[in-house]
């Protein structure tokens, strides 16, 4: 299941409050405050605001993979094509990832509930949209929309949060909740998903939203706070477009390797991306106000985490990608069957984020994303010998799942150390982007290696069951050498991150 970086997000951030004394390159594990006055002052907020912001948060969670489980029923029943049905989940993928950037600075310059507010409708009138679809174009297009509200609604969510919440022991709390409905929501989507297919109708995967939405809306305007703004600061909408359309175009490029690393047009695209990437960073260079925080990507830690989050998000939805073809093709398991096979990942997940602040304080955030990565190698390992066993394959992928916080939380932690309170939206933004392209590079080679494996079988006389074993075992392969190089940017990590003598977390 895929279990957003904005849930895992705020888990870091408990521990920024707790650290006492860590060195991080010279500079505390503490996110660097704002200008005083420009948001609430630290007092004791109503939990009204964290209600609102957490039922938002569970929806969006909760909805993305009950899409994910409810794809073979959309085929049949709308109809729709393979290709409508890859793009029913890459266009979310693909607006999600190229906005999530300009999203953050929206939220930065107009508003944090302006913009929650926003994103919040954007999603409705798309789950509207999706629900009523009659054909695979217009559901598809639904759902690049959805995707737009989603950047716009989780790059405003947490620094709701951080914003309201200045007291310490209210923040604790407040984040972990907030987090805690995030995984919460991810996890019994799957299960939730097969339940709407098998009793009612795939459309009440995406109308479901909208009592939600609308109660999540009028909460929003009755107990949310309107948070200041610098009203001095701009969009840098030049910069906007082309930093959008360059991770646009690298995601598409990511996705249309599905279809196999020969394929022109997605490296077309992938060079398209790199110019404009470069463009924009051109653009940025010497800004005072800049879009792009390249003062942050100067940070060994900051870059560290960015790509380690880019390699743990490759893990998390290829797995549950993987793990779905073998159950439902291999052991021709029901979507609701599924589900349930899949709800241990999300459970053991759940459990490790729970009691992830006394990991923290036990190993330090270095040497806990240390055995977050090494238990995703040792999932991932038992799953790459093609096994057979239904029993063996959930608990390798609730060992997978119990690593996917303790690699999360500390990258987060870590990576947001250098992020000043007035640019958490930018800042937070581009580690956000980085987990969202590593989920689409990810499912770009896991599924060429899934799609070239059974082929490959095939065309040497071997069964389907055979043949998507191996694939599915090559895969989980694939997903075992990028844990492997995890730990080795752990390792790096630990040591930028290690606490002077004497000092404690």
């Amino acid at each position: 299941m895929h279990v957003p970086c904005s849930s895992i997000n705020a888990f870091a951030w408990i521990f920024l409050l707790r650290c006492r004394g860590d060195a991080v390159t010279e500079q505390t594990l503490a996110p660097q405050p704002a200008e005083r006055g420009a948001e609430q002052s630290p007092t004791q907020a109503p939990w009204a605001t964290l209600v609102v912001v957490g039922v938002a948060q569970l929806m969006v969670m909760l909805d993305s993979t009950v899409v994910n489980v409810a794809l073979p029923s959309i085929g049949t029943q709308l109809p729709a094509d393979q290709t409508a049905l890859q793009w029913t989940i890459s266009a979310y993928v693909l607006m999600l990832g190229g906005l999530l950037l300009f999203g953050g600075r929206v939220s930065d310059v107009f508003g944090r509930r302006r913009t929650f507010l926003g994103g919040l409708s954007v999603f409705a009138v798309s789950s509207v949209l999706c629900g009523i679809a009659g054909n695979q174009e217009l559901l598809v297009a639904g759902r690049a929309i959805q995707g737009a509200g989603a950047a716009l609604l989780s790059a405003a969510a947490l620094s709701i949060v951080l914003a309201v919440y200045q007291d310490e022991e209210q923040r604790k709390i407040a984040l972990t909740a907030w987090s805690g409905l995030g995984v919460i929501g991810a996890t019994i989507g799957v299960v939730l998903g097969g339940l709407i297919v098998t009793a009612i109708s795939w459309r009440w995967a995406f109308l479901i939203n909208i009592p939600v939405c609308i109660a999540a809306f009028i909460g929003a305007l009755r107990s949310m706070p309107a948070l200041r703004t610098n009203s001095g600061r701009k969009l840098r909408l030049p910069s906007a477009i082309v930093s959008t359309a360059g991770i646009a175009a690298l995601s598409f490029g990511l996705i249309r390797l599905h279809e196999g690393f020969g394929d022109r047009n997605a490296w077309i695209s992938i060079g398209a991306a790199m110019v404009l990437l470069a463009a924009v960073t051109f653009m940025e260079i010497g800004q005072a106000d800049p879009l792009l925080p390249l003062h942050l990507l100067r940070k060994p830690t900051y870059w560290l985490s960015s790509v380690g989050l880019l390699l743990v998000a490759s893990v998390m939805i290829s797995s549950s990608f993987l793990a779905s073809m073998y159950f439902q093709r291999v052991h021709e398991m029901s979507a609701f069957a599924t589900g349930l096979s899949l709800l241990p990942m999300g459970l053991a997940a759940l459990v490790v984020a729970l009691v992830a602040p006394s990991l923290a304080d036990n190993l330090g955030l270095g040497g806990m994303y240390v055995v977050g990565a090494a238990l995703q190698l040792v999932g991932a390992g038992v799953l790459a010998t093609g096994t057979d066993s239904v029993p063996l394959a959930i608990v390798a992928l609730a060992v997978i799942g119990a690593g996917l916080p303790a690699c999360f939380v500390p990258l987060f932690g870590i990576g947001t150390s250098h992020v000043k309170l007035e640019e958490s939206g930018v800042g937070s933004g581009l580690l956000n982007t980085f987990n969202e392209t590593g989920a689409a590079l990810g499912m770009a080679v896991v599924g060429t290696i899934l799609a070239t494996s059974v082929d490959s079988r095939l065309n040497g006389g071997g069964s389907l069951v055979d043949a998507t074993t191996a694939g599915v075992g090559n895969g989980f392969l694939g997903l075992a050498i990028c844990s492997a190089i995890a730990i080795v940017i752990a390792l790096v990590l630990r040591s930028h991150t290690r606490a002077p003598q004497g000092a404690s977390c």
